[in-house]
């Protein structure tokens, strides 16, 4: 028999679809404008929400994977003359009387026809200057027209060169606008990465992925004696697992540091600013997972292990064999948790680790946010690049998180 829907089921699915759309908006803003301020020109938390092409960038990301990046900056009223020797070649005159850090120069003889043939955007042709420009100043300059043409000619390929050694500054010729109506010499400079991003994304994925793995191996044989065994003390023992961790971390965090500063004088590699240390305090907070894994061995039937100890097999057999493979779910989300937790922690990592080689990735962003300079540019691209290794994570244990192996795992 067909079934009569009502008429406003229609609207009804439309406003939940709606609804639904609304939400994950809601939800996507927040990343959307980090993804944003990390492709823009600067370092503003505020523009636009998709940066255009003009005002868009990858300075961000070329400073946070590691990489320098090159800035032109413009000389404020230079001029640029030509002189031509008597060999046919040129020298370039700069001078600039509104820059009072700027010391005019004279390029040596070069050839035009050299530069158009050895020298692109990617590799410039290398002329090195002088400051002594008497002669130059004095001599007969190209006209307007000419100059402009060499400039033309010479856009961004030719390097002058004013110094020697780690003081060496390169000078470029390069438009004004876009349509080069006029010329100007712009400084360059290069900016090296301020912080060491890549290695502590490194860092973070290294305790993280370690501590998961501890935090899963212990609370899963703490929860089996739990779940499975008799003793005595034990709801007490429960019980004040679950009221400790009601606490959170930071009202020990002298506690914590005093602690580790005594054991770093026993065993170095697990007291202040080392890594061992860091992963060592993590572990204190098992608690929780604890009492997770401990409600889903219980409602898997007990007589599976009863079955498999007939048949010869040890409690750590049956608990290896047949217990942990249908806890794969639950021990899935405990490593997410786990993870996530670890990699998104700050007190506690800020606390114990000292060195800037050493930090985490959480604690080293808040380097970018100076009291005097915000860099939220630089910021929001070490912040993108921290959500990787939790993305990843999720894409990998995905196809266990829908759960429910335990379904048919007893037959009547």
């Amino acid at each position: 028999m067909a079934i009569v829907q009502p008429k406003s089921l229609k609207y009804r699915k439309a406003a939940a679809h709606t609804f639904i759309l609304a939400f994950l908006c809601t939800i996507m803003f927040p990343l959307l404008m980090i993804v944003a301020i990390s492709f823009r020109q600067g370092n503003f938390s505020v523009g636009d929400i998709i940066p255009s092409a003009a005002t868009s960038t990858l300075d961000h990301w070329r400073l946070a994977l590691g990489f320098n990046v090159r800035q032109l900056n413009r000389v404020t009223g230079a001029t640029i003359d030509y002189v031509e020797t008597d060999d046919g070649k040129y020298q370039i005159l700069v001078r600039s009387d509104d820059d009072s850090s700027f010391r005019n120069y004279v390029t040596e003889p070069f050839s035009i026809s050299d530069v158009k043939a050895k020298a692109s955007a990617d590799v410039p042709y290398v002329v090195n200057c002088y400051t002594q420009t008497s002669d130059a100043e004095s001599a007969q300059f190209a006209d307007a027209a000419t100059a402009k043409e060499h400039n033309a000619v010479l856009e961004s390929v030719l390097a002058m060169k004013l110094g020697e050694g780690s003081d060496a500054v390169q000078y470029f010729i390069d438009k004004n606008d876009k349509e080069g109506t006029s010329y100007g010499i712009y400084k360059e400079k290069i900016i090296p990465p301020p912080f060491p991003v890549l290695l502590w994304l490194w860092n973070s994925i290294k305790v993280a992925f370690i501590t998961a793995f501890l935090i899963i191996c212990l609370s899963t044989t703490s929860a089996y004696a739990f779940a499975r065994m008799k003793f005595k003390g034990k709801t007490v023992i429960l019980n004040g697992m679950l009221i400790f961790q009601m606490f959170p971390a930071v009202l020990a965090l002298v506690a914590i540091y005093a602690l580790f500063d005594k054991i770093g004088e026993y065993i170095p590699w697990l007291g202040l600013n080392t890594h061992g240390g860091l992963i060592l305090s993590y572990m204190g907070g098992i608690a929780l997972h604890i009492w997770t894994i401990k409600g889903y061995f219980e409602t898997i039937d007990a007589s599976l292990e009863e079955a498999a100890a007939i048949d010869g097999a040890t409690p750590w057999q049956a608990f290896r064999l047949i217990l942990l493979p249908l806890s794969v779910p639950i021990l899935a989300v405990v490593f997410i948790l786990a993870f996530i937790s670890t990699i998104t922690e700050v007190p506690v990592a800020s606390v114990l680790l000292l060195d800037m080689n050493e930090l985490t990735l959480a604690v080293g962003s808040q380097q970018y946010l100076y009291p005097q300079n915000y860099l939220w540019g630089d910021f929001a691209a070490a912040a993108v690049l921290s959500g990787l290794p939790i993305t990843i994570v999720f894409l990998l244990a995905q196809r266990w998180l829908v759960g429910g192996l335990t379904a048919g795992g007893v037959k009547g």
